[in-house]
């Protein structure tokens, strides 16, 4: 009698928990480069930072400059304003003109600089942008405070002895996307900067603390060492509390990389650079007034700042630069590197599984050709609705805004344009079904392995964490729930089918939720992430892998939930690496005129059932 294959599961669960102990022992590893932040030393001298003087400053800006948007007649004449307030303090003076492209129309924008000259090698640099978002009356706070503010810092340190240069800059076109410091990163020699910081509003009435912005638009953010400066600087000179960001924020804020401060451009290019801004309450542009500020708040964070520019000034050579390297404690760092280990470790599983799949349909001589036109015909709605809102944009039908980065508090961003919106989603509902259906149909004409399907699902995921890898190392956290998930996922009912594939996207309401909570927009978090998708300003390479991660993961679910499927269809029969001329057990067992092993479990269940009650008649 011959032995009956055996079954096992899809996908080798065996394969995936082998994988779990390399990718635990990868991480224990990584663990192993932790450094120190090595933060400067406060300066024993006090500060000298006059609050005053500065409020007097930002009331004359506010009261003479008025709607100061980008480009526009007050933003010019605060300009030249800012230059004379300069030369008054007997500093070097400079004016770099540049034009820049807002909302379709070309414009003409200065940053002003001065410079504070000192004997040892290495720049600090000190910025604020003058010109008000679009919306605002008066911008007091937004960012008037940060230029009184910027002001001040340069008359103490022409009476405070600096061994570093220090530059002062003033920008215009913040509101657009910090235009002025990105042209200032293009005109001038940078890697000299010991570190950045920027000003921004900055004498918020009753803060809740120092918050604190060191991303880019890149993979990239500020070294911890500036990052954990600010808390004793705060602490000591204002007593508040720095609000410094979690771990899991710092490793999304990686992942999902953007930013519209000041400090931005420099810190994608390498350099340590941080915005400073007093937290608290959110006041709409319209109503940033005088009324809503606070002198006191206003020389607490001019005197932590000053504190800090201090601090770095004392030191002998340049700290750590702008990376990937996070901080875990106020002692403790993690590497960039390292942390790409870590997350790119927990593909294993996932790359394991996907491996064993190959190897059982080659085995099984399993067709995956079907498999893959099934999968292109579900991508290509996905592709046809990227392409239509690309379309969209160029024939202007779509906010767009060449030349600058669109802010989260802009008027575009606060207003979705619901009717197009629904009228593109409507579309992607039509071609979705549309492919469906004609999917379907292929079914029907050729025989389609569930099995490759899943093969296919599986090498997808794999395809889209490589490609994402390679742009970003650490977008690869968008991916890791499906990683972890999808091999789980089980033929059957939704719970164990189409739960486990969905939710492995987990990760996309992660970000939007993070967003709208971090940015200040609420639910309309979803429509500046489409602007940031149809002006481009997220990379379209980073769409297409988005559009093929959520594809995949509808034909993951709809394979697993399969209806009629055959019993068996998603497993695989067991490899029996016995001899061939060696007896199966059944066999074995007969000879010696014995029961054969199943023969010996199947009377122990029935004996083990409770007897059945006769019927009642």
């Amino acid at each position: 009698m011959p032995a009956r294959p055996r079954r096992c599961a899809l996908p080798n669960l065996k394969v995936y928990r082998a994988a779990w102990v390399v990718t635990l022992i990868l991480v224990v590893i990584s663990f192993f480069t932790l450094g120190r932040p090595d933060t400067p030393k406060l300066s024993l001298e006090p500060v000298s930072f006059d609050g005053e003087q500065a409020a007097a400053d930002l009331r004359t800006i506010v009261t003479d400059y008025p709607q100061r948007v980008a480009g526009t007649d007050p933003d010019n004449r605060l300009a030249l304003w800012v230059v004379q307030q300069f030369k008054q303090t007997g500093l070097e003076t400079h004016i770099d003109s540049f034009a820049a492209t807002i909302n379709g129309k070309d414009v003409a924008l200065q940053n002003i600089w001065a410079l504070s000259r000192g004997d040892a090698a290495g720049t600090i640099l000190v910025i604020a942008n003058r010109d008000a978002p679009p919306v605002a009356t008066q911008g007091a706070n937004d960012n008037a405070s940060g230029v009184a503010a910027l002001l001040e810092l340069a008359h103490s340190f022409t009476v405070t002895a600096h061994d570093h240069s220090i530059i002062f800059l003033c920008t215009s076109g913040d509101a657009y996307g910090a235009l002025g410091a990105r042209r200032f990163t293009q005109d001038h020699q940078i890697d000299d900067l010991y570190a950045v910081i920027a000003l921004r509003e900055v004498a918020t009435r009753d803060p809740t603390g120092i918050g604190l912005d060191g991303w880019s638009p890149a993979a990239k953010v500020a070294p911890p060492w500036l990052w954990l400066l600010t808390a004793p600087a705060a602490r000591v000179n204002a007593n508040l509390e720095a609000l410094l960001p979690t771990v899991p924020a710092q490793v999304l804020r990686l992942a999902v990389p953007t930013s519209s401060g000041s400090q931005g451009p420099f810190v994608a290019r390498g350099v340590p650079g941080i915005t400073i801004t007093a937290a608290g309450a959110r006041v709409p542009p319209q109503n940033d007034t005088l009324d809503n500020i606070s002198t006191v708040t206003l020389t607490k964070v001019g005197s932590t700042v000053q504190a800090m520019i201090m601090a770095i000034d004392g030191t002998t050579s340049p700290g750590a630069r702008s990376g990937g390297t996070i901080f875990l404690t106020r002692s403790r760092t993690l590497p960039g590197g390292a942390l790409a280990l870590i997350l790119a470790a927990f593909l294993l599983p996932l790359a394991g599984v996907t491996v064993d799949l190959f190897a059982h349909c080659r085995r099984a001589r399993v067709n995956l050709r079907p498999a893959l036109v099934r999968s292109a015909l579900h991508l290509a709605p996905w592709l046809a609705l990227l392409a239509i809102i690309y379309l969209a944009n160029l024939l202007g039908q779509l906010p767009r805004s060449p030349g600058a980065v669109i802010p989260p508090g802009s008027h575009v961003a606060g207003n979705p344009r619901y009717l197009r919106v629904v009228i593109l989603v409507a579309l992607l509902v039509l071609a979705y079904g549309y492919a469906v259906a004609v999917g379907r149909r292929l079914e029907r004409r050729m025989a389609i392995d569930p099995r490759a399907t899943i093969f296919i699902a599986h090498g997808f995921l794999v395809l889209v964490a490589v490609l994402a890898m390679l742009s970003d190392p650490y977008a690869v956290l968008l991916v890791l729930p499906a990683a972890v998930i999808w091999p789980l996922a089980k033929p059957g009912g939704w719970a164990r089918s189409i739960l486990p594939a969905y939710a492995g996207l987990v990760m996309i309401p992660v970000v939007l939720v993070y967003y709208a909570a971090l940015l200040g927009i609420g639910a309309k978090v979803w429509w500046y992430f489409f602007l940031l998708l149809e002006n481009r300003t997220i990379p379209a390479s980073g769409v297409l892998l988005g559009v093929l991660f959520l594809s995949t993961a509808g034909i993951l679910a709809h394979t697993m939930h399969e209806r009629g499927l055959a019993p068996g269809a998603l497993t695989w029969p067991a490899v029996d690496r016995r001899s061939p001329s060696r007896m199966s057990d059944e066999e074995w067992a007969t000879g010696l005129g014995l029961e054969s092993p199943r023969a010996l479990r199947k009377a122990g269940r029935q004996r083990k059932r409770p007897p059945r009650r006769p019927e009642k008649r």
